[in-house]
């Protein structure tokens, strides 16, 4: 098989990655990484939407977990990059997956599917059909609950019991495509967004592993994902980085 990653190069995308590449790394041709943590922003614009939209206090938060836990807690060093430079992966860095040079690259690299992970680029027509069996997304709740932006955010914020990961085709809608495997995920007392952004991860990743080693593409049958009404998350405004203040939840200890 071959597979090419999308991701943003954070903690939470390799942790998606990891034991893929512990396992099937002879598999991975190549890695697009974003260089826009959202998408068509430049950095600039991203810090003033994320501002505005959701106020100071919750930009600063991630920052402290995409950017200075980095540098503070080294243990959390498995970016994308970093795991495609030490099993030597080709990287492409792109500021659009659309963009005819992105597509250009992908196209060189033949994938039989390409899996997003924690990717922040809305993925068109073009780019989502040069790989052979389809482009698959990894998202970290358990769909069609809290799709699209900060799904550990809203669920703690909303008073979740359960989250969880799921592995499903990516199509023209954001989270909306037929799911190929999921798992639950319990959340624990006293979680932050970032302890449940991690376990997620986690749980994803050992997941994602397991279902790329056991399947046959050729005989994939995605499941519909569940009809109803399903909101389709986006940034938290003020109110609501407001009220998860006030209900005591946190975003981050530390010692996590």
């Amino acid at each position: 098989m071959r597979i090419v990653l999308l991701s943003v190069d954070d903690e939470f995308a390799g942790l998606m990655q990891a034991r893929l590449y512990e396992r099937r790394s002879d598999w991975i041709v190549g890695s697009l990484i974003s260089t826009r943590e959202i998408y068509k922003k430049t950095k600039i614009g991203a810090v003033a939407f994320v501002i505005k939209r959701s106020g100071f206090y919750y930009f600063m938060q991630m920052v402290w977990m995409k950017m200075l836990r980095r540098i503070l807690s080294p243990r959390h060093t498995n970016v994308p990059s970093t795991l495609a430079r030490r099993h030597r992966v080709e990287v492409f860095w792109s500021a659009n997956i659309n963009a005819p040079e992105s597509i250009e690259r992908l196209k060189e690299w033949k994938p039989d599917v390409m899996i997003s992970t924690n990717f922040s680029h809305y993925i068109g027509k073009a780019a989502r059909s040069v790989a052979r069996v389809g482009a698959w997304n990894l998202h970290k709740s358990y769909l069609p609950h809290y799709r699209g932006m900060a799904p550990s955010f809203f669920a703690l914020l909303e008073g979740a019991r359960l989250v969880g990961a799921t592995l499903h085709v990516v199509d023209a809608g954001f989270d909306t495509g037929p799911i190929l495997a999921q798992v639950r995920v319990p959340v624990a007392q006293g979680d932050t967004v970032y302890s449940l952004n991690r376990r997620t991860s986690e749980f994803g990743g050992r997941m994602l592993a397991d279902f790329v080693e056991s399947v046959k593409l050729e005989e994939i049958r995605p499941v519909p994902q569940e009809d109803g009404v399903w909101r389709n998350y986006t940034y938290p405004n003020r109110a609501e980085v407001a009220l998860f203040r006030r209900k005591g939840l946190r975003f981050d200890r530390l010692g996590d």
